[in-house]
Formats: structure tokens, C-alpha cells, sequence
């Protein structure tokens, strides 16, 4: 994680802006505390000024790529996550993704002002649990996400 940091901290003194893909969000016995702390070192880091976007995701998982898995002479520890239907993938129960979202979401509020959040890849309904707001479709979020990179990158003329 510091080679990323650092490596995003190296582009962002050379003046491109740079985004934060938290995906996945990965749970296991006390991640909460250590996400919050990486999300607390990058407000302390980043300006946001620096910064474009902020997304999170979590493991999903088609049902094939699970049988995969289990087939697979390689064991992994991703087979033991507790996997529920969503929205006919496989993922992490609701309860917890909300849990995950609100909380990274939280963690990063001196910057919700001037940096555009997202989920990546979650259920609409999602966004109102974790971030308190949701877009009514997809097309004004992508057209609110557009103009958050326009207006960040200086280039609003293009909207």
C-alpha cells in the first residue's frame, strides 16, 4: 500500500488528479479499523484539490467463477466469504456491504464536498443506505459524475 501511495502522490505533484478505487473492500477481523486508517492517511496526503474520485466495491462473484474456485487445486480462503444472492451474482450479505460503504464514506467526510463518491457495481438502492443520497437513474449519475470531472479537470465547457 505505501508503493501505491506513493506512486499516487508522485502523479499528483506533477499536477494530474487522482482517483481512489477501494474495490475491494475485503471483510476480515478488524477491517474496519484498518481500512479507516489508510482512508485517514490519504485525507492527510491528498488535497482535495488532488483527488477526482472515490470509489468502493466489494467481492462479487458470478456463480460459475465460484465453481471455479472450488475446483481449482489452489485453495483460497475467498470460497469461506458468506455468500448470498445479489442480484443473481455472489456476494457479501447486505447488511455488510452497507456497513463497509457507510463506514469507508464516513471516514473520508472532509472530503464529500469537493470529491465525487461512488459505488462501484452495487444496487441503486444501496447508495441511499451508504452515502444518504441516491441518483434517481443512471443517466444523472452519469451525467453528476461528468460534471464532477469537468469541473475538477477545469474543462466545463465541455458539458
Amino acid at each position: 500500500m505505501d508503493k501505491r501511495i506513493a506512486a499516487a502522490r508522485k502523479v499528483a505533484d506533477k499536477g494530474v488528479k487522482v482517483g481512489f478505487h477501494f474495490h475491494p473492500i475485503v471483510e476480515y477481523e478488524n477491517y474496519l479499523n484498518e481500512y479507516k486508517e489508510m482512508y485517514s492517511r490519504l485525507i492527510e496526503e491528498f488535497k482535495p484539490s488532488e483527488v477526482a474520485l472515490v470509489s468502493f466495491g466489494t467481492l462479487t462473484f458470478i456463480k460459475p467463477v465460484i465453481k471455479q474456485l472450488r475446483e481449482r487445486e489452489f485453495r483460497s480462503k475467498i470460497t469461506q466469504m458468506p455468500f448470498v444472492d445479489a442480484s443473481g451474482k455472489s456476494s457479501y450479505p447486505h447488511k455488510t456491504k452497507v456497513e463497509m460503504f457507510k463506514h469507508a464514506y464516513e471516514s473520508f467526510k472532509p472530503w464529500h464536498r469537493d470529491i465525487f463518491f461512488y459505488l462501484c457495481m452495487e444496487e441503486h438502492e444501496m447508495w441511499k443506505e451508504a452515502f444518504g443520497y441516491q441518483y434517481a437513474t443512471n443517466n444523472d449519475f452519469e451525467r453528476a459524475m461528468i460534471a464532477s470531472y469537468t469541473q475538477k479537470l477545469g474543462m466545463e465547457f465541455l458539458i
